[in-house]
């Protein structure tokens, strides 16, 4: 009897990663905080470097919070070469994981970043969007349009009250429209998604979510005292039967 195929789903969650490889992710980020804090000319002492990777930025946003935004900035732009971290590109789990929610594809690259949820830095939360807003490129190199799914990976185990992600939960065939904010980002506006199933997860550490490009989600509050850390994988390719762009 043939196998009854799997109704498609907008994300998984899957168990990939090892405790030493979840600390290494937050050692290559702290250790990025440290290093511009002492290249800074503010203070160092001014960086909160006796708390962990989970609280340093925290105590720093609560004291001064433009140092703390200078400081999230050069996590964002430079924490994603670490070794530690920029080896997620070359992961087969994560394109095995990856396969399991979209299907078999030709891997077409891998863009991996760094993404937080501070407590009081409430600014620095996205609004709802996709990975995925234009299917079509905006540039001759342009590749953005290919990602197939997202693999969030959280430092820490998160819930809705520790800065996680709220997802719609039917899949969808095309990105819904986003529009521009003041502040230049691409959210989808809040009647676009009326009438849609949704569902806040729940993500261990060492867990990935896999989420579909065309998937809205948001940040949820962060209602902890800890910084809500997380890598993100942008996974990119091309299934059997479609042309690359």
């Amino acid at each position: 009897m043939p196998a009854t195929a799997a109704p498609p789903r907008s994300f998984c969650i899957a168990d990939i990663f090892r405790a030493e490889e979840i600390a290494a992710m937050g050692a290559a980020i702290h250790e990025t905080v440290d290093r511009v804090a002492r290249a800074l000319r503010t203070p160092y002492e001014e960086s909160a470097p006796q708390q962990d990777v989970f609280h340093r930025l925290q105590a720093v946003a609560l004291r001064n919070p433009v140092y703390a935004s200078a400081l999230v900035a050069a996590v964002f732009a430079d924490a994603h070469l670490d070794p530690r971290i920029a080896g997620l590109k070359d992961d087969r789990r994560l394109q095995d994981a990856v396969a399991g929610l979209c299907g078999d594809f030709e891997p077409g690259g891998v863009t991996v970043r760094i993404r937080l949820n501070i407590p009081a830095m409430t600014q620095k939360r996205h609004g709802w969007h996709s990975d995925v807003a234009i299917t079509t490129a905006v540039r001759p190199d342009s590749t953005c349009h290919t990602v197939l799914a997202a693999c969030w990976i959280p430092l820490s185990d998160v819930d809705e009250n520790k800065g996680g992600l709220e997802l719609v939960t039917v899949p969808l065939s095309q990105p819904l429209t986003h529009q521009r904010t003041e502040d230049g980002r691409y959210v989808i506006p809040d009647a676009s998604l009326e009438g849609l199933p949704r569902q806040a997860i729940a993500v261990r550490a060492g867990q990935a979510a896999i989420i579909d490009r065309f998937t809205p989600h948001r940040s949820l509050p962060n209602t902890s005292e800890c910084v809500r850390w997380s890598v993100v994988a942008w996974v990119k390719g091309t299934r059997p039967g479609t042309q690359r762009a």
